[in-house]
């Protein structure tokens, strides 16, 4: 799963690691495919000074969804602040979605400087966020099939600072995109950071990127890590995953 490119670059929080720059906003929307069923939750994140629109959506910025004369407000129903440079929001409609029917997603307000759409490279302009709703629906919560455990990690130097990631590697089973709440303690400082990531190929990657990320492993050597499933309309898990133990990457 991969999110939509909404800003002058798109920044993720499994890692940003090729480009001798960093950008100063990005807004990022999940789910990224056209067609989503009429349960969905969409998954929003604001990177560095884009963060302030999530903090401060629909207080100064109101986020709904629109089809002709007709508006679904989003509302927030968690937040989680990342330790570099991201925040995300979890949206979830006040009303339900009509099947066939054609949403775009609207912020109001917002800065000239942020450009919230998908990139049209053609054009050189953001085209606006739709969905189309799908009749189908689905109640069942992911499914553990094989636990979680660590892959591999690295630690590469850029000219702005640092990619610094652990990998992870699992397999789950559900009929829809799975999202991966991610919480991660320093064993030295107890300090616990929560997060959600997206899988890629049944690997889901801790850490952060040269411009932003989730986690930064600031607080020491020794950490832990749990993984909660849960799916894009919102059904989650019955258990999380066993706390595993792993160090940062060091030189």
């Amino acid at each position: 799963m991969k999110f939509s490119m909404i800003a002058l670059l798109t920044f993720l929080s499994i890692g940003f690691n090729g480009l001798a720059d960093c950008a100063g906003t990005g807004l990022n929307l999940l789910p990224s495919q056209k067609e989503i069923k009429k349960t969905s939750l969409f998954l929003l994140e604001g990177y560095a000074e884009s963060q302030h629109v999530i903090t401060d959506l629909n207080t100064k910025y109101p986020i709904y969804l629109k089809s002709g004369n007709e508006r679904i407000p989003l509302e927030v129903i968690e937040t989680h602040v990342g330790q570099f440079y991201l925040t995300q929001v979890l949206l979830k409609p006040k009303e339900p979605l009509t099947p066939g029917k054609e949403y775009q997603v609207v912020i109001e307000n917002l800065p000239d400087y942020e450009n919230f759409g998908n990139y049209n490279s053609k054009t050189n302009k953001y085209d606006p966020i739709t969905y189309l709703i799908k009749e189908t629906s689905d109640e069942g919560a992911p499914q553990w099939i094989e636990a979680p455990k660590e892959k591999d990690k690295s630690l590469v130097h850029y000219g702005c600072g640092p990619s610094i990631m652990v990998n992870f590697t699992f397999t789950v089973k559900d009929a829809s995109d799975i999202w991966v709440l991610t919480t991660v303690k320093s064993k030295e400082t107890g300090t616990t950071i929560s997060y959600i990531l997206s899988m890629s190929e049944s690997r889901v990657s801790i850490g952060h990127g040269m411009c932003a990320g989730a986690f930064t492993f600031n607080e020491g050597t020794d950490y832990e890590v749990q993984f909660s499933l849960m799916d894009s309309l919102g059904n989650k898990s019955e258990k999380a995953s066993e706390w595993i133990t792993f160090t940062k990457p060091v030189n």
